[in-house]
Parts: C-alpha cells; structure tokens; sequence
C-alpha cells in the first residue's frame, strides 16, 4: 500500500495492517513516540532514566499493536496509552524508584488537543522517519542473540517475565537480564540513529 494511502488510516485500519506490516507499523510507532516520550518523562525519576522508560514504553506500545482486539469497540489511542503507562509503572517498581505521579483523566485527548503530541509532519519528514524506523528495527533485531529474541517475542505477546521464564524454561533473573540487554542494544541503535539524522 502507498505511503500516503497509510497515513490517511486510522489507527485502527493501521492496527490490522500492522501485523502483516512494518510499513504500517511503522506509521504507528511515529505517530505515538512523542507519547511514549511524553509519559518517560513524566516518570523518569533520579534514579531512572528517560531513556529506559521510553524503551520500555516503545515495548509496550509494540505489545499493544499485537494485542489490540478492535471487536472491544475500544479506541486504539486509549489502550496502547494505558499499556504505556502501565508498562512504566511496572519498570519503576520493579525498579524500586520513587512512587509513580498519579495518571490524569483523558490526558491523551488533551495533548493532542494542545497539539503537542501530533506533529503536522510533511509527507518527506513522514517518509524519513519511517526509514529511519525500519532500520533501527532491523539493526536492534540483527543485534539480538536467538535467547533475546525469543524472550523479546514472548514479551511482546503480553506475557509476563514469570510467564516467559516458565516456557522458556529459564530463571526470572535470566528474563530481566536478557531484557536489560535488550533495552542497552535499542538505546544503542537509538543513540547512533540521532547521531546520524
């Protein structure tokens, strides 16, 4: 499908799509990055980084483009938010960091009311960023051992560090090991990419 067939979409359309589809994918990474940044640094405390919380919500925002049941009459921008922020909060306890700011109502409408979470980008800029995106995507993949790609896919299939550790036959730590490892790889690419753009 055309690029600009893609942009017109839906988040929705482009949900279905995205399963079959990097490109499509891609539109949706794009199109909610600035939120995921937005939520890491509401949450980034002294004792984690913006950094780690933006790849753990760009995890989550992946998890929810496979996860999302449009059969819910659920909005898309509704879920994959609430995944976010739950997947963040998650990461700080975990993390033992300073208790998480309370959520406020509807916070997604008023951003992009405000316009500070959709950008009005140019059909060139759109473009580059999806390269940019595919390409990170294919380095961090190239960059992972098979044990971190099939922690990762469990992951992103909505399952818990336990419940990945159970079918894989692992330790807990070994899951929380191999997805720090995983998070350094994808800042890694992250950091190069901005170098680079």
């Amino acid at each position: 499908m055309p690029d600009n067939m893609l942009e017109s979409l839906s988040d929705e359309e482009l949900v279905l799509l995205a399963r079959d589809s990097v490109e499509a994918e891609a539109v949706l990474i794009i199109r909610y990055f600035r939120l995921v940044r937005f939520h890491a640094g509401r949450y980034a405390t002294s004792m984690t980084s913006t950094d780690d919380l933006i790849q753990e919500g760009c995890i989550a925002l992946l998890r929810a483009i496979r996860q999302f049941n449009s059969t819910k009459n659920a909005k898309f921008s509704s879920f994959a938010q609430t995944c976010m922020t739950n997947s963040m909060k998650s990461f700080l306890r975990c993390e033992k960091s300073i208790p998480v700011p309370i959520a406020t109502e509807n916070l997604l409408q008023k951003i992009q009311e405000s316009d500070g979470f959709i950008d009005n980008h140019t059909p060139e800029n759109i473009f580059i960023q999806k390269e940019n995106y595919e390409t990170c995507r294919t380095e961090v993949m190239a960059m992972l051992s098979n044990k971190e790609w099939d922690i990762l896919k469990y992951i992103l299939q909505g399952c818990s560090y336990a419940q990945t550790a159970e079918k894989l036959n692992i330790s807990v730590k070994a899951v929380d090991n191999a997805m720090q490892r995983i998070r350094k790889k994808m800042r890694a690419v992250q950091h190069s990419e901005e170098k680079n753009f």
